[in-house]
């Protein structure tokens, strides 16, 4: 089991595997909420924040954990990285304008 998610690609899938998991959990414990209510728009916002931010970080500590896995795909770390870190600086700028 542990090497199975002590890689960078199973680091990857399980953080996204999580986050899927507390948006489902979020649905099911929502149902009786009024359709009205931004709880449910809020919490499922956090949820993909956090997959974001986590997928960046993970990216970002596969340079340091995984250096020779990062040197053969290094197209993919390095992809994910640019997407999510600039999904995050696009955020930042926004809420600096406002």
């Amino acid at each position: 089991m542990r090497k199975l998610i002590f890689n960078p690609v199973g680091l990857f899938c399980s953080w996204t595997v999580v986050c899927m998991f507390f948006w489902l959990i979020i649905l099911i414990l929502s149902d009786g909420f009024h359709p009205s209510s931004q709880i449910q728009f809020v919490l499922r916002i956090y949820s993909i924040i956090s997959l974001v931010c986590g997928l960046f970080l993970i990216s970002l500590l596969n340079l340091f954990l995984f250096k020779d896995w990062v040197r053969r795909h290094w197209f993919l770390n390095g992809l994910l990285t640019l997407v999510t870190g600039g999904i995050i600086l696009y955020f930042v700028i926004k809420m600096i304008i406002i």
